[in-house]
């Protein structure tokens, strides 16, 4: 049973990260727009198009909410050649959400990776220019260089540019990808946002 679940979370996660956002029900619904963004009413925090039917809310799911994100994530990566770490942190997110549902707690990353390997020149590699000292991030305040999800709402919450701190030297959260996963507070939000070691630079 396990197995199987694991698979179709694996096609339902393909299919949303390979289908373009103007041809999803939730953008035909009215609930994205053609970047994946959720739509506002005009002058309004609110969303225009409230999930209060069985329709809508099959058409923007978690799953369909995370994926979304890691799309957009993945438009800012210019060119083809890319980097695992850049998509390492919203992974996190999407395994920690879905974990009870696979048996293999790799599976969305093997998942995941097979999908870039086969679509994309990749880099895998660390960079040589991330900070930290072997599995610790030391404390002090950092600067993203990409935008980040939050756990809480699963939307880009963090953009580039903005300040995280460590409140102390801290240890990995997990390992995604190979890359190591920590987690930080959004100075704006207040939030704990998870982050590679790829997403932040010295202030």
């Amino acid at each position: 049973m396990g197995s199987a679940i694991d698979l179709f979370v694996a096609y339902r996660f393909i299919r949303i990260l390979t289908t373009p956002f103007e041809k999803t029900d939730a953008f035909k619904l009215g609930i994205i727009d053609d970047k994946g963004n959720r739509i506002k009413k005009e002058k309004s925090t609110k969303p225009a198009v409230p999930l209060n039917t069985s329709e809508l809310k099959n058409a923007y799911t978690i799953l369909h909410k995370l994926v979304f994100n890691i799309k957009k994530i993945f438009a800012k990566v210019p060119g083809v050649k890319t980097k695992v770490g850049t998509y390492a942190a919203a992974l996190f997110l999407l395994k920690d959400t879905f974990k009870e549902n696979f048996e293999d707690p790799r599976f969305i990353e093997k998942t995941f990776l097979e999908y870039l390997k086969e679509n994309y020149e990749i880099d895998d590699s660390i960079s040589e220019e991330v900070i930290g000292f072997g599995e610790i991030l030391p404390k002090g305040e950092y600067i993203l260089q990409s935008d980040i999800l939050s756990k809480q709402s699963e939307d880009i919450v963090a953009k580039k540019g903005d300040k995280v701190f460590a409140t102390q030297d801290t240890s990995p959260t997990d390992t995604i990808l190979g890359v190591e996963i920590f987690s930080v507070i959004h100075e704006k939000s207040k939030e704990t946002i998870y982050i590679s070691l790829e997403d932040i630079k010295e202030r």
